[in-house]
């Protein structure tokens, strides 16, 4: 009896997969590539964009009694007005810390503070830079805000009434909304000496701030403010340069020697 041989297969050789291991390089490739393009997109969205102020502006007037100019109103209204912009102006029987709270959900495109301003030390703690005057106050109002440190009670040199004085957590804390790349132009002393002021508008969405270090006096403010607008909107230069040829126009203050200052995001 004759025994068949049985034939064995042929092992191959090399290195060799089977079809369900074939398929995983290709998956891998395609996750690669989807990781890649996944990177590409998030890092696309959160890429700081150009953003176009809109074409509103509010002058918050704090020195319409104390030191009042409506020559430096009208002529700011009138050359926004004639830039596109539509224009409110609040003096200082109608400027409150509700109107400050609302800015960045009111559009505004620039918000100009006519206001007095300066440095403050609270009563436990260091002197804080560029604080606003806002709202005449008495004493016994917004005393939550007042004892937990948001606000801060103060006087002007030249004046006896008592104000709710603004620091810049304030601003970035209380305000409601954002601004879409606003101009914040701050008319007071000290508003510029720190970066901590325009650092608070910005975590609110504001585009630029312009502030003075040192002490300035109303009329070198307004003189500095009405040629920046008149360059800005009426002979359309962007705002570091017009920014750059005021201040080398009108140079220092003649007579506190404050000078302006642009902080950008």
């Amino acid at each position: 009896m004759v025994r068949k041989k049985k034939r064995r297969k042929k092992e191959k050789r090399g290195i060799w997969f089977s079809r369900r291991r074939r398929r995983w390089p290709w998956i891998l490739l395609i996750l690669a590539v989807a990781i890649v393009f996944i990177s590409i997109a998030t890092y696309l969205s959160q890429k700081p964009r150009e953003v176009t102020p809109p074409r509103r502006a509010v002058i918050l007037d704090g020195l319409s009694m104390d030191y009042p100019n409506q020559t430096f109103i009208r002529s700011a209204e009138k050359i926004l007005r004639q830039g596109g912009f539509t224009v409110d102006v609040y003096s200082l029987e109608n400027i409150t810390l509700s109107l400050l709270r609302k800015l960045p959900s009111e559009d505004y495109g620039l918000v100009i503070f006519r206001v007095h301003g300066g440095r403050m030390r609270p009563p436990i703690g260091i002197f804080i830079d560029g604080v606003l005057f806002i709202e005449r106050c008495s004493p016994g109002s917004h005393m939550e805000e007042i004892k937990s440190g948001y606000l801060l009670l103060g006087r002007t040199f030249l004046s006896n009434q008592t104000y709710c004085v603004v620091p810049p957590h304030y601003i970035t804390d209380k305000l409601h909304g954002r601004f879409r790349g606003a101009i914040i132009i701050a008319m007071s002393c000290f508003t510029g000496d720190y970066e901590l002021m325009a650092k608070a508008f910005f975590k609110r969405g504001a585009g630029a701030y312009i502030g003075f270090r040192g002490k300035i006096s109303p009329a070198y403010a307004d003189a500095f403010t009405i040629n920046l607008l008149r360059k800005i909107y009426a002979e359309n230069i962007p705002l570091q340069e017009a920014f750059n040829q005021t201040r080398a126009e009108l140079g220092p203050d003649p007579d506190y020697k404050g000078t302006p200052v642009l902080y950008l995001p």
